[in-house]
């Protein structure tokens, strides 16, 4: 009569055999891979919430920059009261001039703040941060937030 166990080395071999230490590596890599890829999702979400739009002059401004996000500056040279609640205006850095439309949705944020169409005045100057776009040939930057305009007058409006 002979036993199947074989013994403490069989036990041994069976417990960390060949199936065991694939498991290991396997589970190992696993680990490795997932713990690599949330430190790589961290690093991008911190850049992306610390990254500071270009500081670009106006003249400065071509098709290259379409989809991006700029800070810029400028007189305001026109302004236009649309019937629908938007501000188009046309800033200039002396060489060059921009459309900024500030559409109504924004106007309606700047009102709350009690920035109104009143306070963009014809010769003043102005900051805009916004997306660079492209509409009937003519290039514009785009404000999205209430803190993306500010008058050369406040540091920042809305602190």
């Amino acid at each position: 009569f002979t036993t199947t166990l074989g013994g403490p080395k069989s036990i041994y071999r069976s417990f960390f055999g060949s199936n065991f230490m694939f498991e290991l590596k396997r589970n190992l890599i696993i680990l490795l891979c997932g713990g690599i890829s949330f430190a790589g999702l961290v690093m991008v979400y911190f850049s992306v919430i610390n990254l500071e739009p270009e500081e670009i002059e106006i003249n400065e401004i071509d098709q290259t920059l379409i989809g991006r996000s700029v800070t810029t500056s400028g007189l305001i040279k026109n302004k236009n009261l649309h019937p629908d609640g938007h501000l188009f205006l046309t800033i200039s850095d002396g060489k060059k001039d921009l459309q900024v439309p500030i559409f109504s949705n924004l106007m309606v944020a700047l009102n709350e703040n009690e920035i109104g169409e009143r306070d963009f005045k014809l010769k003043s100057k102005i900051y805009v941060t916004g997306l660079v776009d492209e509409y009937r040939n003519q290039l514009q930057v785009i404000p999205r937030k209430v803190r993306d305009i500010k008058f050369s007058e406040q540091e920042d409006l809305f602190s």
